[in-house]
């Protein structure tokens, strides 16, 4: 029996997401494409291989079964396009970077005029996100990451520590006053995360314990953290080369040592010798030593 991999792509898509038309997004094609698939690929096989519900697309036990030959199948197809990618001898091409809020946002664009003029030929591709992207499965090309790379199969390079403070706006501590002590903290109007635990984690590494209850403003998103700090909101942790250039927040408690953030460029162990992969890691490694250096800060 002769199946399509398209067929077994979209049946992996459609039991991954649950529905045709969150498949359909996520394979580039239309819905009435993909039930098509699963109808052909049903037919092939001579089995059920979904119940069409409210709920979306629930595997039946048979398509269950199937599934994880599916997943190897794909990571197969995967592993075989990343081989070719680490082949490829052109410099021209698309080249996809994966970054957080900050780096993504404020620190890349002012970066990337640069590389481009000088590499007319490559085209970026920018995903800006803080979760981790998957070199593995190629959402990304190349990650800038705030944390070491723990996969066996990525090359990563450290570029810097980046330093973090805790700084609040003028008006906020004319108001308020400047706390002296970690203590003292707790009775300010404190910017932290929601569902994040990074910064309640990292307070605790200098003696302090908080909890979610204690940041009167909560939000996952870090350009969110920068603009209440420098609107006045409160007292927040960001990077101090970014706070140093901002005339109108002081750093509170500068005796308090945050824990750095490690800054790592990785790719996959199979497209390190890509030629444009190299042009572009090349780039990040000798830019990203002082990333700070071309931000543009808003007055």
């Amino acid at each position: 029996m002769r199946i399509s991999w398209d067929l077994i792509r979209t049946f992996q898509s459609v039991a991954q997401t649950g529905s045709l038309s969150a498949a359909a997004r996520a394979l580039q094609l239309t819905q009435p494409t993909i039930g098509r698939h699963i109808d052909l690929l049903e037919d092939a096989l001579n089995v059920s291989l979904f119940i069409r519900g409210r709920e979306g697309m629930q595997l039946t036990p048979k398509g269950a079964d199937l599934i994880e030959s599916a997943k190897q199948m794909g990571s197969a197809a995967t592993g075989f396009a990343r081989h070719a990618s680490g082949l490829d001898e052109d410099i021209s091409g698309v080249v996809r970077i994966s970054a957080n809020e900050v780096f993504g946002v404020l620190i890349l664009p002012r970066m990337l005029p640069e590389f481009l003029d000088n590499n007319p030929g490559i085209e970026i591709e920018l995903v800006v996100d803080n979760s981790a992207t998957n070199l593995t499965q190629r959402d990304a090309d190349v990650a800038i990451r705030m944390f070491r790379p723990k996969q066996n199969d990525l090359v990563a390079r450290k570029i810097a520590e980046l330093p973090l403070g805790l700084y609040a706006h003028h008006n906020y501590l004319s108001k308020y006053g400047v706390p002296k002590t970690l203590s003292e903290l707790h009775a300010h109007r404190l910017i932290g995360f929601d569902r994040e635990t990074s910064l309640i984690d990292a307070s605790r590494t200098v003696g302090a314990v908080f909890t979610p209850e204690d940041f009167a403003l909560r939000c996952d998103n870090i350009l969110t953290h920068i603009e209440a700090i420098r609107s006045g909101v409160g007292i927040g942790v960001t990077h101090q080369g970014l706070a140093d250039q901002w005339k109108d927040v002081d750093q509170v408690l500068p005796d308090i040592a945050l824990p750095n953030l490690e800054l790592w460029i990785a790719c996959h162990s199979e497209v390190r010798h890509n030629k444009r992969l190299r042009k572009v890691m090349d780039f990040l490694g000798s830019k990203l030593k002082n990333p700070y250096e071309s931000v543009y800060i808003a007055p």
